[in-house]
């Protein structure tokens, strides 16, 4: 009788799997392209405040960015007009307008808090500066220059000086640099479960790493001008092509986030 030769595909499919991944070098059966467990977003927070300053410091933070925002909302149909080359937004423009807009929140700043302040206003400057040749060129409407894409970049800016963390994790995030951490997206839950009303600001002290921090959080909700692209109907592409949110006006888009360290 013929000796039957045996061959790969005489092996059952279940069988077969389990060879081939018993092959593979080790740990490539680990999930690849997700956050890394544990770590924190900073480990060295150069500006510190006292406990009794800092929780009052990161609600001003958190107000000032507000009003940069609504800042670069005001100028959002002269960013956007393709005919428009110079805009005459410039960093020095924006930085000055941004100061006067938050002088009720400077006005009985200590050193300490005016510093930190100092280093905010640069920060937004730089990432005006940094915008200027999106910001004016002609013949493109959309240049990919929103408040949101200002508060991600100014905050990175900033933790980079500082250590002060801002950022904006979003209810659905379009940047990796808004994806929420675990605090943030328990309160994320908080105020989509308390409703439209549901605007107090919440706080936690806790740690990151051995460093204790102050941790502000308050609601970003979604203006008329973000609907084209968070609005209805749910599910369809908006200019960018990300699917839109379904969401209205008032309803929850994201939070102000702000960690501060504390000194004492």
């Amino acid at each position: 009788m013929p000796r039957r030769l045996f061959t790969m595909r005489m092996l059952p499919a279940a069988v077969l799997g389990a060879a081939m991944l018993a092959a593979l070098p080790a740990g490539a059966s680990d999930p690849v392209g997700v956050a890394a467990k544990g770590g924190f977003p900073e480990y060295l927070f150069l500006e510190k405040l006292p406990r009794a300053e800092a929780e009052v410091m990161a609600r001003k933070l958190a107000r000032a960015v507000v009003a940069a925002r609504m800042i670069i909302f005001a100028h959002g149909a002269k960013i956007t007009d393709p005919k428009l080359g110079d805009k005459g937004f410039s960093g020095a423009v924006f930085e000055e307008q941004w100061r006067r807009s938050t002088e009720d929140l400077t006005i009985d700043a200590t050193p300490a808090q005016k510093q930190i302040f100092d280093k905010l206003y640069w920060a937004g400057r730089q990432v005006m500066d940094n915008n200027q040749d999106r910001i004016n060129v002609q013949g493109v409407a959309w240049k990919h220059f929103l408040p949101a894409k200002w508060e991600r970049e100014m905050g990175q800016v900033l933790t980079a000086r500082t250590g002060i963390i801002i950022k904006q994790p979003g209810r659905t995030y379009r940047s990796p640099v808004n994806v929420p951490d675990e605090l943030e997206r328990e309160t994320l839950v908080h105020y989509i479960d308390a409703g439209r009303d549901a605007n107090q600001p919440r706080v936690a002290h806790t740690t990151m790493g051995k460093q204790p921090v102050v941790r502000y959080m308050e609601p970003i909700r979604l203006l008329p001008p973000c609907l084209p692209c968070h609005g209805k109907p749910k599910g369809e592409p908006d200019m960018l092509g990300f699917h839109k949110d379904g969401l209205e006006a008032g309803d929850l888009i994201g939070l102000m986030s702000v960690t501060l360290a504390v000194s004492d």
